[in-house]
């Protein structure tokens, strides 16, 4: 039995000819399964592309946070030796809190966004293989080995998935 819908593009199916099982005889058009299929692929494609790189995001505010820890020891410096204030070093101290937690919410937006992008990117690949799946199925072949029978469609009919194509035995 056809296990797809569409027009029968091949049928190579001949009566009383020898067939082995699982052996191609024909295929059902599937033009309109692999289109999609290459839109799907297209679209994990432009998912995958909002992909974040974390490092890159973050490398800006890892050199603020670097440069504000120097600056910090620089004035721990300046302090021993009078010259800078105990509000000098609070001051970097609280930028260097606020950008750790500004990286820290960034890193986390950006985990979050990209658990989102591969979420769709999963889901999208399983598409794909359902499509990989439907393709498959417009393969005719024979189920058994055995000798063709009677042959109930031809080249250019529709097939009718669960309609049976032809019998062997």
């Amino acid at each position: 039995a056809a296990e797809a819908n569409g027009r029968i593009l091949s049928f190579d199916a001949r009566e009383g000819e020898r067939v082995e099982a699982g052996e191609r005889l024909g295929e059902i058009d599937s033009v309109q399964l692999s289109l999609r299929r290459r839109q799907l692929l297209a679209s994990r494609s432009a998912v995958e592309s909002r992909r974040s790189d974390a490092d890159v995001q973050l490398a800006a505010i890892r050199q603020q946070i670097e440069s504000a820890r120097k600056e910090r020891s620089r004035l721990r410096n300046l302090i021993e030796a009078k010259a800078a204030t105990q509000k000098q070093l609070d001051d970097v101290d609280a930028q260097i809190a606020a950008l750790e937690k500004q990286e820290a919410a960034q890193g986390s937006a950006i985990a979050n966004a990209n658990a989102g992008v591969s979420g769709e990117s999963s889901s999208l690949e399983l598409q794909v293989a359902q499509l990989d799946d439907q393709i498959a199925k417009c393969a005719i072949a024979s189920p058994v080995a055995g000798t063709v029978l009677v042959k109930y469609a031809e080249k250019g009919e529709y097939a009718v998935q669960g309609k049976a194509l032809f019998k062997v035995a």
